[in-house]
């Protein structure tokens, strides 16, 4: 039998670890599954972290903290941001405001091109060229989602960083982090940014998700080449070896741009700042709320107990009932009732019920005054007993939309730098630059009034096809090719010839009036069909 050999012996002896030891070990086990062994590492989990953290920073908001950052709110822009975020969570009303002030936007597009053009110069081969490549840049740019989710963080953090990529297909904006963007100039278009490229040293963050810009900069900042930092440099020469200083990199405005709510200020506060010392109340407000509804759902019941008539009976036993047996005739009636209801028994006079009453919704009328103070119209945004009036909703409405309209020339100037970057002549253009017009809200009075006003162009001689696409959602050229493409099928021989309206009979009675100019009482007599049992149509 073969003897099993021993191998114990190879083996080292066992070697107790000490503390700084086992800290190493800790400490490397902890960076290897976090990714922080190498600032490179990825996995999918810090992936989306780090996608997440681009836009979506919200903390929660406390009276201490509110109050000092909004004493030095220049000074404290991000936790008004985050703050501004975490009460979008916690707050429906706040959520609603949001979402109301962005529906102003219809992001409707006209546009005219620049210079004095003769009629034949709009049929020669140039303008052809040069319209062509602008209708490209509309199909591949879908700038009613990307400007919409613009305006979102421009409510929710004032300003939006992104950069604006273009793949050969389609065109898309890019988010920037904001706390790593620094605005550091203006110019003819706008702001200008810098950007803090010690991003990227970040677990997670991945550098070839972002323009080759970024990339070239990254290893031109380990190259060892050092230039004097010149910040006041041509626009379209920013991000060269004089725009750079440490880690922060000035951007040219062809990889960065900016969007901001208020264009007066460099300092990005939200514009709904002003909401927070109100709303933060509103966990208070909703325990003040719930405390009056339990005490009005509670009732107290007081019953006398009866007194010994006899005058030789002691004070201590003038009671008729003594305490045990009146206690199990409590416990019997409370059995037979709802918790809400409390018993009670005292060997005193004239007792009465209690019962309470709330003499108004607490909570509802914090929150009607909280979104007043918004500027906007309480009976629009928030769902209660209070009755629209027609004509104030309407109003209301159109101021709102003027603050938002107001956003509009900053994405005129976007739309101006992209297009005509496309139509010059050294990117194969026609040589001719664009000036292209937003306009409009998506309330439906404003599209009718608008389509209204072109229709009413037409009888008069003069045809303006952009305005009536606008008026109804389209681009402009969207219109030509639909309207190209039922030609092209015969769609109009298809049709089914009608009588004219002068062979039909004519209705009688008052002509109908257009929605804007319903007053309360004709808004409700519409709305019921109130006129159809009097032999009208409507």
């Amino acid at each position: 039998m073969t003897k099993k050999k021993n191998t114990t012996k190879d083996l080292p002896e066992e070697k107790e670890l000490s503390i700084e030891e086992v800290f190493n070990v800790l400490d490397f086990a902890k960076s290897y599954a976090t990714g922080q062994l190498y600032p490179g590492a990825i996995t999918p989990q810090l992936l989306s972290s780090a996608m997440k953290d681009i836009s979506f920073t919200p903390k929660e908001l406390t009276e201490d903290d509110l109050t000092n950052a909004l004493k030095d709110p220049k000074n404290s822009e991000s936790e008004l941001r985050q703050f501004m975020e975490h009460l979008e969570i916690v707050s429906m009303p706040v959520k609603k405001i949001l979402n109301y002030m962005l529906s102003q936007l219809a992001f409707d597009l006209t546009y005219t091109v620049n210079g004095a053009l003769e009629e034949k110069d709009y049929k020669s081969p140039a303008y052809k060229k040069s319209e062509k490549m602008l209708q490209s840049f509309l199909d591949d740019f879908n700038y009613l989602f990307y400007f919409k989710n613009a305006v979102k963080q421009m409510l929710r953090n004032e300003t939006y960083v992104f950069c604006p990529r273009d793949d050969g297909e389609k065109i898309v904006l890019q988010e920037l982090p904001l706390d790593r963007c620094y605005i550091t100039g203006r110019w003819d278009y706008g702001f200008l940014v810098s950007f803090d490229f010690q991003y990227f040293l970040q677990p997670g963050v991945d550098i070839r998700f972002f323009p080759k810009f970024f990339r070239d900069k990254y290893n031109e900042l380990f190259s060892g080449k050092e230039r004097e930092y010149i910040p006041p440099i041509n626009p379209d020469k920013r991000g060269g070896l004089t725009s750079r200083f440490a880690w922060y990199v000035d951007l040219p405005p062809d990889v960065a741009w900016v969007f901001k709510f208020d264009t007066s200020l460099t300092a990005a506060v939200p514009y709904f700042s002003g909401l927070l010392p109100e709303f933060i109340q509103q966990p208070t407000m909703r325990a003040l709320q719930k405390n009056i509804n339990m005490a009005v759902a509670s009732r107290m019941i007081l019953g006398q107990v009866p007194m010994r008539t006899d005058s030789r009976t002691s004070v201590k036993d003038m009671i008729a009932i003594d305490a045990i047996t009146l206690g199990k005739f409590l416990a019997l009636v409370q059995s037979a009732i709802s918790e809400a209801i409390k018993i009670t028994a005292a060997p005193l006079q004239n007792m009465k019920s209690v019962e309470f009453k709330a003499e108004n919704d607490v909570y509802d009328e914090f929150l009607k005054t909280g979104i007043s103070s918004s500027g906007a119209n309480s009976a629009i945004v928030y769902s209660s007993d209070l009755k629209a009036n027609a004509i104030e909703s309407q109003l209301s409405f159109q101021s709102d939309s003027k603050i938002m309209e107001a956003l509009y020339e900053q994405f005129n100037l976007f739309m101006e730098y992209q297009i005509n970057l496309r139509t010059d002549k050294s990117a194969g253009g026609g040589g001719h630059k664009f000036s292209p017009r937003f306009e409009g809200n998506d309330y439906y009075l404003d599209r009718q009034q608008r389509f209204d006003y072109a229709m009413g162009m037409v009888e008069r001689g003069i045809v303006l096809p952009q305005k009536i696409a606008a008026a109804r959602g389209m681009k402009p050229h969207e219109l030509i090719r639909m309207m190209t493409e039922a030609k092209a099928q015969g769609f109009v021989d298809m049709l089914t010839p009608v009588s004219l309206a002068s062979q039909q009979e004519k209705d009688t009675g008052r002509p109908k009036k257009k929605d804007s100019e319903l007053n309360d009482s004709g808004v409700g007599t519409r709305g019921e069909a109130a006129n159809i049992a009097k032999g009208g149509k409507e």
